[in-house]
């Protein structure tokens, strides 16, 4: 899709916005109310500018019986506090003012503006450890965000090796790393670029030397794991760079999101961020992490789901995961809380069948397990939805 940028004058843009009003639709004076308070900016961040709309899109109003146009967008300039946010600028922004551009359009205010917290284990995969292994999976997190691999000394191996007696060094490691499943689904991020399943385990030969030295290895996320700090692949630097770089985006994203949105568009909003910046790519080697989502561009659907839950955890808002078997294949897709209950949002699937503006997109955002099982979803592992209906903006 080509993304053109059209600048034009504070007099054009504040032209709009009357007229917007005086048409009865307070979509654009609102967001661009929002955007110059947006969370986290610092000072007053200026109103994007957009072309003239025609007199059609003007008269427009929700519900739509047809695709609305979208006005095209450009993010204002700034002058960046460091070259990291400049690089992260350079990377997500298009996705940005894209995503405004279709809330200024598509924001529905006859939802609910009540927000759910964000809970980093809605799946329970951190319930379902015991309380040493919770512990230890704390110190993979902490030592992962430090740059540092976990060492176990003497002592704390003896405590595993009780634990776990009568079992070959093996399958003591394969027991151990029970971890790997919170660590990849409740730090996306941390995962793109830290695994507790490393290549120093890939063998059968686990010595209690290993066993104390290693547990958790960093690599490459351009490459994944075929570019470790183990093998001399890739510089800690490197990483902690590209890892800092996947924080900034994520928080760039956010503090763009305007201000007085309901949950719903919310939600939408980072689901248009995510839909404008990915496309759908089975073969780079990261194409299923987070980073390779949002940095990269190009994921499957894990990589969908993995970005979209690190969005709504930096925003706040309540995500967790869903697997299912679609067409026999193995799917996931994430699940959000709104005052009507818990829904289905399959960015992946959305991106698939159009852009955030067109009907079609909706027919996989906000949906019910009626809906996603009438889709061909079959869903299988994960939170179950709740909700039983929540009208998209050419509904009523």
């Amino acid at each position: 899709m080509a993304r053109g940028k059209i600048r034009i004058s504070a007099m054009i843009a504040l032209a709009l916005a009357a007229a917007m009003l005086l048409s009865g639709c307070g979509a654009l004076q609102s967001m661009l109310s929002g955007l110059a308070t947006a969370p986290g900016a610092s000072g007053d961040l200026p109103a994007i500018v957009t072309a003239e709309p025609t007199p059609e899109y003007s008269a427009q109003t929700i519900p739509f019986d047809r695709t609305p146009d979208i006005p095209e967008y450009e993010l204002p300039p700034e002058e960046f506090a460091d070259d990291l946010e400049r690089e992260a600028s350079e990377i997500i922004d298009f996705a940005i003012a894209r995503a405004l551009a279709y809330v200024s359009v598509m924001q529905d205010s006859r939802h609910s503006n009540t927000l759910y917290a964000f809970d980093e284990d809605a799946n329970g995969y951190i319930a379902k450890l015991n309380s040493a292994d919770r512990e230890l999976y704390r110190r993979f997190v902490e030592a992962g965000r430090r740059g540092e691999v976990l060492t176990v000394g003497e002592q704390e191996y003896e405590a595993l090796a009780l634990r776990y007696a009568g079992k070959q060094e093996h399958e003591l490691v394969k027991a151990y790393f029970a971890l790997y499943e919170p660590l990849q689904y409740c730090e996306p991020g941390l995962a793109s670029y830290y695994s507790t399943n490393g290549e120093s385990y890939i063998s059968d030969d686990y010595t209690e030397s290993h066993m104390r030295k290693m547990f958790g290895f960093f690599y490459d996320p351009y490459r994944f794991m075929d570019s470790s700090v183990n093998s001399g692949a890739v510089t800690m630097a490197e990483v902690l760079h590209s890892a800092a770089l996947l924080d900034r985006v994520v928080k760039r994203v956010v503090r763009f999101m305007p201000e007085g949105l309901t949950a719903y568009d919310r939600y939408y909003y980072l689901a248009a961020v995510l839909s404008e910046k990915v496309t759908y790519d089975d073969r780079p080697e990261n194409c299923f992490t987070a980073f390779g989502a949002l940095i990269c561009g190009k994921a499957v659907c894990e990589g969908y789901t993995a970005a979209y839950y690190l969005l709504c955890r930096e925003a706040g808002l309540w995500c967790a995961y869903r697997d299912g078997l679609p067409e026999g294949a193995g799917h996931t897709w994430n699940m959000v809380k709104l005052d009507s209950g818990i829904y289905n949002v399959d960015v992946t699937w959305c991106d698939g069948k159009g852009s955030p503006c067109e009907r079609r997109w909706y027919n996989c955002f906000m949906k019910s397990d009626a809906d996603f099982e009438a889709d061909g979803h079959c869903a299988t592992y994960g939170v179950e939805g709740t909700g039983a209906n929540e009208f998209s903006p050419y509904e009523n």
